[in-house]
């Protein structure tokens, strides 16, 4: 990584910047492609209290921030809502959830999304977790693509927020659930509907092509159809 790219661990101090790199990207923004924060959520990623916040800040101005959280005994994942194929004695407080990078549309296109989500896997592991989950807007392909390419697996879709938001897992230690990939099936990446179906099936997604086909392997596992929460 350049020094250009090098990411760090974000502050309360930061907190300024952060709300001001929201402001600055959200409004261009369709709705669901980001769940902007408030102060408050903010803040308790910044100071450590539901997680934790990295940034990239080349020439000291930050153009990319990511959170993640890491929940604990005091603060357990919202209960009730498992993540699906998560087991449900690791929900709780063994499930770190991926959410909120914002990379400045000046800046895109250099592997900072990348950069951030990399960084992000490594202190959930370190921080004990055993599972990285995500929900991403269905139509925000870009940034569920890199999520493919850095191993995880579409495993759930859900609706009720008024658009499609799918949910990606994998393992703190890069590993995706088993999936046969002698049965394999393709969807269209906007397809909602039918990546749906196959979720239904047993299916989970593995990879998305140059043009935009999303294949699905036999999950090995039982897929427990369950909400998921949106990032």
């Amino acid at each position: 990584m350049s020094e250009a790219t090098q990411v760090r661990r974000l502050s309360l101090e930061d907190l300024p910047a952060v709300l001001a790199l929201q402001a600055a990207v959200s409004g261009d923004l369709p709705e669901g492609f980001l769940f902007s924060k408030d102060d408050d959520q903010l803040r308790a990623h910044l100071d450590g209290t539901l997680g934790v916040a990295f940034g990239i800040a080349p020439h000291d101005e930050l153009v990319a921030v990511s959170l993640l959280r890491v929940p604990s005994d005091e603060h357990p994942n919202r209960s009730g809502v498992p993540f699906p194929l998560v087991p449900p004695e690791d929900w709780p407080t063994r499930a770190g959830f991926l959410a909120n990078t914002i990379v400045h549309p000046s800046v895109r296109g250099r592997g900072y999304q990348r950069a951030l989500l990399d960084v992000r896997i490594a202190h959930a592991a370190a921080a004990g977790m055993r599972w990285i989950c995500a929900g991403v807007h269905l139509d925000n392909v870009v940034s569920w693509a890199n999520l493919l390419a850095r191993g995880m697996v579409i495993v759930g879709i859900r609706f009720d927020p008024g658009y499609p938001i799918i949910g990606l897992l994998m393992t703190a230690r890069g590993e995706a659930p088993a999936s046969d990939a002698s049965d394999r099936r393709e969807v269209g990446a906007r397809d909602a509907r039918a990546h749906e179906e196959l979720l239904r099936e047993r299916y989970v997604g593995v990879e998305i092509t140059r043009d935009g086909t999303v294949i699905y392997q036999r999950l090995a596992l039982p897929l427990r159809t369950r909400p998921i929460e949106p990032a």
